[in-house]
């Protein structure tokens, strides 16, 4: 997918990858939303100390990315953190079901899949719902984080899994949420992660929100923000 000698060069191809992602509605895959996340992680931590040359990355299947850095592979998981009936209400507004302007709605990690007439109901409905108040959007932040990683565990026991000498994963984030205070939840999240066994199985977790990236290890909480490389 990508080799670089220095971080001038990586920045120079990394520059020229297509990370546009079509909306939902528009022929979203996969493959667009792992071009995009490996590539904002990588601009992130150029400069970081944690990348050495030549590094070489290769797109694969489980886990999705195979990172080298000088000697060391390390295998990159990637997933998508949305709650799947407002992944199915994105759609359904982007095709004309939308009042324009609408409330952002609570959601709980691993809800049961609504059907469609169901859905539409509650766009045009557009209540409100109950708000948030003290840190309850960090909280619920790093409770939906923290499910899609105790997921992507489970992944790492299935067969045909394979492990490298470090294991990552990479979360884009698409949680829908009001004025996140990304720093207080990042630390919300550290300290489901240090009371759990899942850094025994992913080195680094890796949570990309808008214009920053949260690094989650058995070392402190990092929060790096991205070198935009696509102005």
């Amino acid at each position: 997918m990508l080799q670089a000698y220095s971080d001038s060069e990586l920045r120079s191809v990394l520059a020229n990858i297509d990370v546009s992602v079509p909306k939902r509605s528009k022929g979203r895959s996969k493959e667009h939303t792992e071009r995009y996340a490996i590539a904002h992680l990588l601009s992130a931590l150029i400069g970081k100390d944690r990348l050495l040359y030549p590094l070489c990355l290769v797109r694969r299947e489980r886990p999705d990315f195979l990172l080298t850095l000088n000697a060391a592979q390390i295998g990159i998981e990637h997933t998508e953190a949305v709650p799947q009936n407002e992944a199915h209400r994105t759609v359904l507004r982007e095709e004309g079901n939308s009042p324009g302007v609408f409330f952002i709605s609570h959601h709980q990690p691993g809800e049961t899949k609504k059907p469609r007439k169901e859905l539409v109901e509650e766009i045009e409905a557009n209540r409100s719902g109950d708000g948030w108040v003290g840190d309850s959007v960090e909280t619920e932040w790093a409770d939906a984080m923290f499910h899609f990683i105790k997921q992507k565990v489970a992944t790492l026991q299935k067969d045909g899994f394979e492990r490298f000498e470090q294991d990552w994963l990479l979360i884009y984030d698409n949680w829908p949420l009001p004025a996140l205070d990304r720093r207080k939840a990042a630390n919300f999240l550290q300290n489901l992660v240090n009371e759990s066994t899942v850094l025994n199985e992913f080195t680094r977790i890796y949570v990309i929100t808008g214009k920053y990236i949260s690094e989650v290890s058995s070392e402190q909480i990092q929060l790096f923000e991205i070198n935009d490389l696509w102005k």
